[in-house]
């Protein structure tokens, strides 16, 4: 029997850009890796994997995904759709599989009760930059007071701040006696502080993927503009100077492409953790950048990896990291922990859940909280991550939280009682991840 998933509509100029059929900054997959998975997962558990988390759909996995009877045909090479990798089934899914990191079963025995983690290495992520590059990666808000909320000795006007050039550490903040900007990259890099020391009381390992509002790539912009160029189809002699959308490119190929990929170097190969922790807050389109203004929508969710697109299965290096994780079966530990992390942050912020409506991510299980999504991080980070979305930025609750700071005790914010922003997301994240492993591995028995 034969299950050959197709998909139709896939244009000759989707990877016009691209002629080598990798991502952006990716590098050729090595094929030869998945040979430590012949028959170690059975025809079953992986198509129910395939379709149930990591395609969009039925027919997402297009014509590169063939699935027989006892094996499966993989286009290695989109270019070359008869040179294909067979993975052989098991007939039944193996319990020890390669990999680096240890799920809950695979950790040895709680010997204390008040270090559920104990013997894990846990690593953090702070996503995003902060500091001066806040405003470059778009991860920058700020509301700035109102004419009508400001004595007259206070309305003559300033200029605007003006976004911040390629290199900004040599650039100075602009004062400002108002209120300060609210910025994700420094929000949870005070997070993942609070949280090392939280889950390092608990008994883990942490490393902190940076430590400090910096990016991790040492590379800068200017040294992407020749790709940006070439990729974007810019004129030889166009200059970044005087061309803000090339400018913009070398920018985005800096700190949301490579930068990650960066990231993905440390946790993979330095600190090969067992749990990935990705911290971010979210957002709401905020309107005029100049003169923005607060959301009404405030929410949670957490994002887990799956749900590729046809178009994003097409790619050679998507297909194989899809692949890598199903066959190192992330997405079961992946999905389980995330769960417990999602309703422990859910009883503690009081947010609702966050719903995607369009197709670029599913729930692929009944907590309304959780989702599969597509993303650079959570599929190139080959440990089972958790990838927080908590508070938007740009409501007026959390901005205020923000511009609270960092205090002792509670404080009454907008009718109740509240703890500062920063600790309430660390605790809460850290009581989910224990939770967690509380629950999942075994202890050893009193006495």
């Amino acid at each position: 029997m034969s299950v050959f998933l197709t998909f139709v509509g896939l244009g000759a100029n989707l990877f016009a850009d691209n002629e080598k059929k990798i991502s952006k900054l990716a590098e050729f997959p090595d094929w030869s890796q998945l040979e430590a998975y012949q028959e170690t997962i059975s025809r079953e558990d992986f198509e129910r994997e395939l379709l149930t988390n990591y395609c969009e759909n039925e027919k997402s996995a297009g014509n590169f995904i063939e699935i027989l009877e006892d094996h499966a045909r993989i286009v290695k090479d989109f270019k070359r759709p008869d040179d294909v990798f067979e993975l052989r089934f098991a007939g039944e899914s193996k319990e020890v599989i390669p990999k680096y990191w240890r799920s809950a079963a695979e950790l040895p025995p709680i010997r204390d009760p008040e270090k559920p983690l104990e013997g894990m290495r846990i690593a953090i992520d702070p996503g995003h930059i902060g500091g001066l590059w806040a405003q470059m990666e778009e991860r920058w808000f700020k509301i700035a007071p109102k004419i009508e909320e400001v004595s007259e000795a206070e309305t003559e006007s300033e200029p605007a701040e003006a976004a911040p050039e390629t290199s900004p550490e040599n650039l100075e903040e602009v004062a400002d006696d108002s209120t300060f900007p609210v910025k994700e990259g420094e929000i949870v890099m005070r997070v993942g502080e609070l949280l090392e020391e939280n889950l390092t009381r608990m008994g883990a390992r942490v490393a902190l993927v940076r430590r400090e509002n910096r990016p991790v790539n040492a590379k800068r912009p200017e040294d992407y503009v020749d790709l940006a160029r070439e990729w974007g189809n810019y004129p030889p002699d166009a200059d970044p100077a005087t061309n803000k959308s090339l400018r913009k490119y070398s920018e985005i190929l800096f700190y949301r492409t490579d930068e990650i990929r960066y990231r993905a170097e440390r946790i993979n190969h330095q600190f090969k953790p067992d749990l990935t922790l990705c911290l971010h807050v979210n957002a709401e389109g905020w309107g005029d950048p100049s003169d923005p203004d607060f959301v009404d929508k405030n929410h949670l969710h957490i994002l887990i990896n799956g749900c590729y697109s046809a178009g994003e299965i097409a790619y050679d290096d998507q297909r194989f990291e899809l692949l890598r994780r199903l066959l190192q079966r992330t997405h079961p530990e992946e999905l389980a922990v995330s769960q417990t992390v999602a309703n422990v942050m859910a009883n503690t912020t009081e947010l609702p859940p966050y719903v995607y409506l369009r197709n670029n991510a599913k729930r692929v299980s009944p907590n309304p909280f959780v989702w599969s999504r597509n993303l650079l991080a959570t599929r190139v980070y080959e440990s089972p991550i958790v990838f927080f979305e908590p508070h938007v930025m740009n409501h007026k609750l959390t901005y205020d939280r923000v511009q609270a700071g960092e205090y002792a005790g509670t404080r009454w914010i907008h009718g109740k009682e509240r703890i500062n922003i920063y600790q309430e997301y660390a605790d809460a994240a850290s009581e989910g991840v224990a939770a967690y492993y509380r629950q999942h591995r075994k202890r050893i028995p009193n006495g």
